[in-house]
């Protein structure tokens, strides 16, 4: 069952890509999230480049029985040979069960042929939930000319309390 909705989400991705002529699609990521005791979702994330400052992702998550997106814009504050910075924001379908929220945030990522660290920071700016950051950090480990090994640690866009690690694998396109 998973894997079929894993296999329906990729290729909503790529008609979806082919449809927006203005952006191109750079990169798709498979992640599995989840806690120590269970792994509780799996994720598709596509990013696309717009333009040579400005960037998009699209996230898809499967947990459980939900499905959650998230879409969010970015702008490139600082590129140099070796460090990349940008500014973002971000809808999502829910936050700790408050429909359609907002936030805005940093990333930053390093520039290398074999090992990248990364860490994006976003923050809700909706009033009616508690909590309001969204985070998450790791490193991408180059496998293939095209294709990186993802292990980070964050928190849910959808369930900002529950903390998790993400195994994943990233594909260049």
């Amino acid at each position: 069952m998973k894997k079929t909705v894993i296999l329906l989400l990729s290729l909503i991705l790529i008609f979806a890509s082919a449809a927006v002529s203005a952006a191109e699609m750079r990169s798709v990521k498979y992640l599995i999230s989840g806690d120590s005791s269970d792994i509780d979702t799996l994720q598709l994330e596509a990013d696309f480049n717009i333009d040579s400052r400005a960037d998009a992702v699209l996230n898809l998550a499967f947990a459980g029985d939900d499905f959650h997106f998230g879409a969010g814009a970015g702008i490139n504050i600082l590129n140099q040979e070796q460090l990349k910075m940008d500014m973002h924001l971000l809808l999502t379908d829910q936050v700790n069960n408050q429909d359609f929220a907002k936030a805005f945030g940093l990333s930053a990522r390093t520039i290398s042929s074999d090992l990248n660290f990364y860490w994006i920071t976003y923050y809700f700016i909706d009033d009616k939930i508690d909590d309001h950051a969204y985070y998450r950090g790791g490193l991408e480990y180059k496998m293939g000319p095209k294709s990186y090994f993802d292990l980070s640690i964050g928190n849910k866009y959808w369930d900002l309390s529950e903390d998790v690690i993400n195994f994943g694998i990233k594909f260049d396109l």
